[in-house]
């Protein structure tokens, strides 16, 4: 059986941290106009505060993707294994069973 913490270790990676300060990073580049007041309150955006927005809202969205991305394909793999693990365990006792009936 795969323990909780080898799933959580193999669901989390170190790469997954990386996207996550992507993510961060693209949260701050999206506010930063706004919390720096180089956006004038009240005004149209002016075209710094759009490529921020912009480039801020990609970075999210990419490292979500990616963190989500990553975490299923890792998840399906686990869940294959447990299942080659259960069917093998199954085949073992029907092995032991026919053994014992012949004898």
């Amino acid at each position: 059986m795969i323990h909780m913490g080898d799933a959580m270790r193999r669901l989390f990676p170190p790469g997954s941290y990386v996207l996550l300060l992507f993510f961060l990073t693209g949260i701050w580049v999206a506010i930063s106009p706004f919390a720096m007041t180089t956006q004038p309150s009240g005004a149209h955006w002016i075209p710094s505060t759009i490529n921020n927005v912009v480039i801020g809202g990609i970075l999210m969205v990419v490292s979500l993707l990616g963190i989500l991305g990553y975490m299923a394909f890792e998840l399906r793999d686990i869940l294959r294994e447990a299942r080659e693990k259960q069917l093998k365990q199954e085949l073992a006792e029907q092995q032991a069973a026919a053994l014992a009936a012949n004898q």
